[in-house]
């Protein structure tokens, strides 16, 4: 059961992923940075050689769609570094439909990625 569940969070990250590529085309994004919390679906995005795994199929699409940029970056971050993307996915939970922001994001998701910058940078 467990590995199920392993197995659909990876399905549900790839997926995610695909969503923010295809939000970037559609605003006429150039060059994109892309974060996961998780460290395999990052792995299996950025290898060069065949992945096997269960998400392939959303894996070849992702890297299928980054060809599309001038720049595109897959990149890891660790789950405490992620509180503003946390912030956003409540406050969307929140509102009925699809919502998007690109310039003027939600309040508590400022203040998060505030914290979450200021966390980061040495003493």
């Amino acid at each position: 059961m467990r590995e199920i569940q392993a197995i659909m969070k990876q399905v549900a990250s790839t997926i995610t992923y695909l969503h923010g590529l295809h939000f970037a085309l559609d605003k006429g994004f150039s060059k994109v940075i892309l974060e996961s919390d998780s460290r395999l679906v990052v792995n299996n995005i950025q290898k060069l050689s065949e992945n096997y795994s269960e998400t392939r199929p959303f894996t070849w699409d992702a890297k299928n769609l980054a060809r599309k940029f001038q720049c595109c970056r897959f990149q890891f971050i660790a789950r405490e570094g992620s509180g503003a993307a946390h912030a956003s996915a409540v406050e969307g939970m929140r509102v009925e439909g699809d919502s998007f922001w690109v310039e003027d994001a939600p309040l508590k998701a400022l203040e998060v990625a505030d914290s979450d910058r200021r966390c980061g940078q040495p003493p």
